[in-house]
């Protein structure tokens, strides 16, 4: 089962993300210049560190927006409690399929 989009907060989502997106784009394409600048001096431990830091806080994003996806999808998951035990919707549903 497929949860309902809210179309005014998905635009409001679109539209900042893009400018937010944007804007690290444009961060990271400026650092390419100073790899090919005489201005500088660096080492490669250098450089593995700073991609490193940027592809951490990548992934932790990442992750954050998963975790956020998968705590969305389980509260949309209808269930019903008999005594103690709880049953799921969808094992209901197959259950009533199986008996038809």
């Amino acid at each position: 089962m497929q949860r309902e989009i809210n179309k005014e907060k998905r635009t409001k989502f679109m539209e900042f993300a893009g400018k937010r997106v944007n804007n690290v784009l444009h961060d990271i394409q400026i650092l390419e210049p100073m790899a090919r600048s005489n201005s500088y001096d660096f080492t490669k431990q250098d450089v593995d560190e700073m991609f490193d830091a940027m592809q951490n806080t990548l992934n932790d994003a990442r992750e954050e927006f998963y975790r956020k996806f998968e705590e969305k999808a389980k509260s949309s998951k209808k269930t019903f409690s008999f005594g103690t035990t709880s049953i799921n919707e969808e094992v209901l549903e197959e259950k009533t399929e199986e008996n038809v």
